[in-house]
């Protein structure tokens, strides 16, 4: 899992701010016209945008303070796109994290995808958890899950 500290040889940009649904389309908006320069497959930087947006909305979401904190590192060499999201959260929002991640983590990521649809559509509490299956089929990425002792949640995913 990444650190919040880049180097100095990637580009990056860094962003902290309080849990307000308003900001997530501002910082996804910044978010494309940075990779937009930082790279050059459009199609890829707009999945990392949205993967960069679905990431947030899960953070303000279930962010416990006003804390939210995205990292984003290009690696200019390979293109490679690394995203951290870090945000306090309550111990019962670390438990169904806990257990979306874990189950969606492991196997292809197409079925786990279309499973967790397949699950959402017969959901009736209103909540789908797609996000992170999501993000993990349309980016390739690699999904890691950290949490802190005083509950700082630290979600990553590294796209190729």
């Amino acid at each position: 899992m990444p650190d919040i500290i880049a180097n100095d040889r990637e580009g990056y940009i860094e962003l902290k701010f309080g849990p307000r649904w308003k900001y997530i389309a501002c910082v996804r908006g910044f978010i494309q016209n940075f990779l937009a320069i930082s790279i050059v497959d459009q199609t890829k930087a707009d999945k990392i945008a949205l993967a960069a947006s679905e990431l947030l909305e899960n953070a303000v979401k279930y962010a416990s303070r006003d804390d939210t904190h995205i990292l984003i590192r290009v690696a200019p060499a390979t293109e490679k796109i690394s995203i951290l999201v870090e945000n306090s959260a309550t111990p019962q929002s670390i438990t169904t994290l806990r257990e979306v991640f874990q189950k969606i983590i492991k196997g292809d990521p197409l079925q786990v995808y279309v499973a967790q649809m397949k699950e959402a559509a017969v959901r009736n509490d209103g909540k789908s958890y797609l996000g992170l299956a999501r993000i993990r089929y349309e980016t390739g990425g690699e999904l890691t899950l950290n949490i802190t002792e005083s509950n700082v949640v630290k979600l990553a995913i590294d796209i190729e």
